[in-house]
């Protein structure tokens, strides 16, 4: 029996200002699969494998957050499992948490508070935010002589953030209480081509979008109607292989990385459809995940036998973990 009912997956932005009416790649997709209708707002829909696939374009994050608790009270009302996921980091490297001087709950928990009282998303207007405003902030609280958090793109960087990290700072970095932070975390080290989470700017980049979606995330984990049902892996659930433990309903969240389907099934689907890249990309994501379930395949994406105590105890407490990574030899 599958783990879950339902599958919705978010392609983040951390775009300055809403993107386009029209639907455009490098944008906010998401993609459902699953037992509900198609959302009105959907770009396409179609049936796959006895569920409707769909996939709609947001232009701003909040309104992609309202559209996904939507989706997730629906799920829930009728007594559906559903995993949730965003392309975004939901952790930092090890020490990180300290280093700020946050303590006395979880360390991921911590950094995601602080970053939830501190973000401005939509401010002054819509999309608008103040992303490098809060890693300078962040910079000055970790007391390194520059960074963690580095570029700021064509924006003018605001003072304790520079535009680069060369010639200023290498890691490991130690801030001033003495604590030294990675540039990676176990689980970007287990891919190929994964960018880390200090830069926020720049091709590849993807500091920002888990500056301004974390918050998200956490709304969504303690919404007053949802928080009952919902856990985070592997912050809360540790890993094992029903990391929900049998919640019905039941909402699992979950970091997630595009790559775990290969560029060219994603090109040929495009070329197949005419779909927008960003578009086939959470289409395939969420039946990928779905065929993985079916066949017996995902708890052991959840579980990961293979990870060191060292590796394990970081992730559930501090780092996270990227569903789909899987460490080296």
């Amino acid at each position: 029996m599958p783990l879950f009912d339902a599958y919705l997956f978010v392609d983040w932005s951390s775009a300055n200002r809403p993107t386009s009416a029209k639907p455009r790649r490098d944008a906010i997709w998401i993609g459902e699969l699953g037992p509900l209708g198609a959302p009105e707002a959907a770009v396409a829909t179609e049936i796959v494998g006895g569920e409707i696939a769909s996939e709609v374009y947001v232009r701003t994050r909040s309104a992609a957050a309202e559209h996904a608790r939507d989706r997730l009270l629906m799920h829930v009302e009728r007594g559906n499992r559903v995993l949730v996921g965003f392309d975004f980091p939901y952790g930092y490297p090890a020490g990180f948490a300290v280093g700020l001087g946050l303590v006395g709950e979880a360390p991921w928990r911590a950094v995601w508070d602080e970053l939830s009282a501190r973000v401005a998303d939509d401010t002054p207007g819509p999309n608008n935010s103040n992303r490098f405003e809060v890693a300078a902030q962040l910079n000055g609280l970790f007391g390194a002589p520059a960074g963690p958090f580095w570029g700021c793109g064509n924006a003018v960087a605001p003072p304790g953030l520079g535009h680069t990290m060369k010639g200023l700072f290498t890691f490991p970095l130690t801030g001033r209480r003495g604590l030294a932070v990675e540039r990676l975390r176990w689980t970007e080290k287990a891919l190929k081509g994964v960018q880390e989470s200090w830069k926020l700017a720049y091709a590849g980049s993807v500091g920002s979008q888990a500056v301004l979606g974390i918050p998200y995330v956490r709304a969504l984990r303690d919404d007053k109607i949802l928080s009952p049902v919902s856990r985070v892996w592997p912050f809360e659930s540790g890993f094992v292989g029903d990391p929900a433990h049998g919640l019905t309903p039941g909402v699992l969240h979950a970091e997630i990385w595009p790559g775990i389907v290969p560029d060219p099934h994603v090109r040929a689907a495009v070329e197949e459809t005419g779909a927008i890249r960003d578009q086939a990309q959470v289409r395939l994501v969420c039946t990928r995940i779905r065929e993985m379930d079916v066949g017996g395949d995902l708890p052991g994406l959840f579980a990961l036998p293979h990870l060191n105590d060292q590796q394990r105890r970081v992730a559930i407490h501090e780092e996270g973990w990227i569903l789909g990574a899987v460490p080296r030899p």
